[in-house]
């Protein structure tokens, strides 16, 4: 807006020095209308100022301004017809329907009329003509500037729309690429460790007995792995972070973070403690994170709907199955248990190792109890 206003200063001086020295050369200066001559000349030049906001009223009062001018007995120029032509031009390219800019060509057509009726005997037809048809297509210069304005910026809109689109497709491309990679490699890592397991079920048979075949198992067993191995490294170079910058992924947690669970938890003012029953051993990392996620998410709904209650975690390592048991005392309102978003990603862990979670109220609080089966060592060994 300041730029805008700057460049309409620029040309109102200079139109006014223009308008001036065109009316010096006329003669139309007289001293002794000082007064009036600057208020004409004023009202044919400083309405310039305002034709970045509405070109349309400086070109209608310019439309009345010139021919005061010309009535108080000042001499007509070419030159004067300058500061309405910048105006219809600005009408032209004014960012409005083509209907409120042709509004302007009552400019050349007032002057042409008061010419043909007599109000102007000493303009002659032929140079308010010449005018008029100047005026016409400065006009229709600034409409033409304006489409091609207009044009230019729809074709930017579109260049913008369609690099947005690219990139969008790269990018689908690319997640659709590395979704087929991770299920090649889930195939590969999937049929090795059927080979490998087949095989190390063979071996174990016959170590006693066949003492080679034995060993020809395991020698398949290492090489099923190793080929394994190398397909996942090549197959994770693939997938992984383009940006070597990107912050590392920390490791996932398991049943061993609970003890800073707790705390985070205590900080938050709900007391907590974790009691752990049964002879404590490793899990597998994806069973271990599930059961970290069942207490972190079920801890959470206490802090939420329960804030001053007292939460107890209990985990239970039997010899087939590992039980997890949430228990908040305190206070129950008497409302269904709608489950949330949280609730259902708990189902959703335990359902995926294939175990069982019962989830309400309780005479004396809240429960969260989860289990899930394991192998016995000895079908581990």
């Amino acid at each position: 807006m300041i730029d805008s206003f700057r460049r309409a200063l620029a040309v109102t001086a200079v139109m006014t020095v223009v308008f001036s020295a065109s009316a010096l050369q006329a003669g139309g200066l007289d001293p002794d209308r000082a007064a009036l001559t600057a208020s004409l000349l004023a009202l044919n030049t400083v309405p310039l100022l305002m034709v970045h906001r509405n070109p349309l009223v400086v070109v209608l009062l310019f439309s009345v301004a010139y021919p005061l001018w010309v009535d108080a007995g000042h001499p007509a120029h070419m030159f004067q017809s300058l500061p309405t032509l910048v105006a219809l031009y600005a009408l032209g390219t004014w960012p409005r329907p083509l209907w409120l800019r042709a509004i302007g060509l009552v400019a050349p057509v007032w002057m042409v009329g008061a010419v043909l009726v007599g109000w102007w005997p000493g303009v002659s037809l032929h140079e308010i003509g010449y005018v008029a048809v100047m005026f016409v297509l400065g006009l229709a210069l600034g409409v033409v500037v304006a489409e091609r304005r207009s044009h230019a910026s729809q074709l930017e809109e579109k260049t913008v729309a369609l690099q947005q689109a690219r990139r969008e497709l790269a990018d689908r491309a690319v997640a659709d690429e590395r979704a087929r990679i991770a299920r090649e490699l889930h195939d590969v890592i999937a049929h090795a460790m059927s080979v490998i397991t087949v095989r190390a079920g063979v071996g174990a048979h016959l170590v006693d007995n066949r003492p080679a075949e034995a060993g020809e198992a395991l020698r398949v067993i290492e090489r099923t792995g190793r080929q394994a191995l190398s397909e996942m490294r090549r197959m994770l170079a693939v997938l992984r972070d383009p940006d070597p910058d990107a912050p590392r992924a920390e490791p996932q947690p398991g049943l061993g973070e609970l003890p800073r669970l707790v705390e985070q938890v205590t900080a938050a003012g709900v007391t907590a403690s974790v009691t752990t029953a049964g002879d404590a051993r490793p899990l597998p990392p994806g069973l271990d994170l599930a059961a970290y996620r069942v207490v972190q998410e079920a801890l959470t709904n206490v802090v939420k709907h329960a804030p001053t209650a007292r939460a107890s975690i209990t985990v239970s390592y039997l010899p087939d199955a590992l039980h997890l048991e949430i228990h908040n005392a305190g206070p129950v309102p008497d409302l269904p248990v709608v489950p949330g978003q949280g609730m259902r990603g708990m189902a959703e862990r335990v359902a995926l190792y294939d175990g069982q979670l019962d989830v309400g109220p309780r005479p004396d609080g809240f429960r969260v109890h989860a289990r899930f089966p394991l192998e016995t060592p000895e079908a581990g060994a």
